[in-house]
Formats: structure tokens, sequence, C-alpha cells
């Protein structure tokens, strides 16, 4: 991984959009998103926090979900485990460029587990 990208796990709450929030708050911690974004930006490591814009495709400025098409594409499988998914995030890293982001849903029986949220 390089020094401009960054990732975190967070835990599936039901939709991708709550779990990005979900995310959100985790990175912020105390402080309100707001606040943290403020902080981050100063620091010129937003991460998570610079992103809250959802879509379907790759974009600057917003998170790219991928579709089942893109996870087997990517990963081997339509509903990759998180192991899947860890083996292969520098080689997918490197593929993103400044100011992309992608959500990568993991599976666990078939069912959403846990969402890699990553970018530069």
């Amino acid at each position: 991984m390089t020094a401009a990208a960054w990732s975190t796990w967070v835990k599936w709450n039901g939709t991708i959009e709550q779990t990005l929030i979900d995310g959100q708050h985790l990175a912020a911690g105390d402080a309100t998103i707001a606040d943290a974004r403020k902080r981050a930006a100063k620091a010129g490591a937003g991460g998570i926090l610079t992103v809250d814009t959802l879509t379907d495709r790759q974009l600057l400025g917003r998170i790219w979900v991928l579709s089942a098409d893109d996870l087997h594409h990517h990963f081997g499988s339509k509903h990759p485990p998180k192991k899947a998914i860890e083996a292969g995030t520098d080689a997918f890293l490197e593929h993103l460029e400044e100011g992309q982001a992608v959500a990568v849903i993991a599976y666990g029986r078939g069912v959403p587990t846990a969402v890699w949220f990553a970018g530069h």
C-alpha cells in the first residue's frame, strides 16, 4: 500500500450507506464528523472522512461500490470472504488513482459481514 493510500474495515450494518456512516463515526471518535473532517483536512489525512457519496462506477471524489460482477472480476467470487479481499488489497489499491475510493463488501455464508473502504 502506498503512503497516500488509506483503508479500513467496518462491520456490516444492514446497508452500505449505514456501514459507511458507522465507519465515519468510528474515524471521528468523540468528535462530530464535521469537526473530524476539519482536523483531518488540516493534517492531510482524511481517509474515510473525505468521501461520502457512493456510486456504482469508478469516479473521483466518490466511493465506488463494487457490483457482484466487479467482485467476481477482482476477487474471484461474487460473494468473496474477507480473507480473499485481504489477499488482494495491495494489488487493488495500485489501480486506484488519487482521489478515488472503493467499497468492497465481504461475505460470510452468502450474507454481508463487513465492508473494506479504501482509497487515495
